[in-house]
């Protein structure tokens, strides 16, 4: 027994010494200076005009039992409906063509748009966000992706969708 306690005292002592070694490093992780033009969604240097078409890539459910979320793509085939148009004039964000197609929710909370109507890429908010010129959020711009979180009638559920680009092309 006496022994088992000089096994226990002697990996304490040796655990603490490596945790006081490991606190006195001094981690310095590298960092790339990044310009704000990459930090974009688009860089503001095309010198051409695009047109990107987006599809959903993920429509996340969350609830306080399942605090990871369940993609629900899989489970439902009115999802592969949706499309995101965005239309670059000039280096810019200018206009988007959203069609919401089968789903059977107003995840936007407001009626949206028929058509090619006129946007706003707004770079003055972290996360920078996608706007209709009429103020309302068609997307945020968040870790390299086009996401939109939302909440339905269901306060406890919270959903998330994440846009993935189906394809680019330049306009002539």
């Amino acid at each position: 027994m006496n022994v088992m306690r000089k096994n226990i005292a002697s990996i304490l002592v040796l655990a603490a010494v490596a945790l006081g070694a490991f606190a006195a490093c001094d981690i310095t992780l590298p960092y790339t200076e990044v310009s704000p033009a990459e930090k974009t969604l688009v860089n503001n240097g095309m010198d051409q005009d695009y047109e990107f078409t987006y599809g959903l890539r993920e429509f996340m459910q969350y609830s306080p039992k399942n605090p990871s979320g369940t993609n629900l793509i899989p489970y439902y085939d009115f999802f592969g409906s949706f499309a995101l148009k965005l239309y670059v004039v000039d280096g810019k964000i200018s206009f988007l063509e959203i069609t919401n197609g089968d789903i059977p929710c107003d995840q936007f909370g407001f009626e949206l748009p028929s058509g090619k109507v006129p946007c706003v890429f707004d770079e003055k908010v972290v996360p920078n966000a996608l706007r209709l010129t009429t103020g309302e959020t068609i997307a945020i711009f968040q870790n390299g992706e086009l996401v939109f979180p939302f909440v339905l009638d269901c306060k406890d559920l919270s959903y998330k969708m994440t846009f993935t680009t189906l394809e680019s092309t330049r306009e002539k």
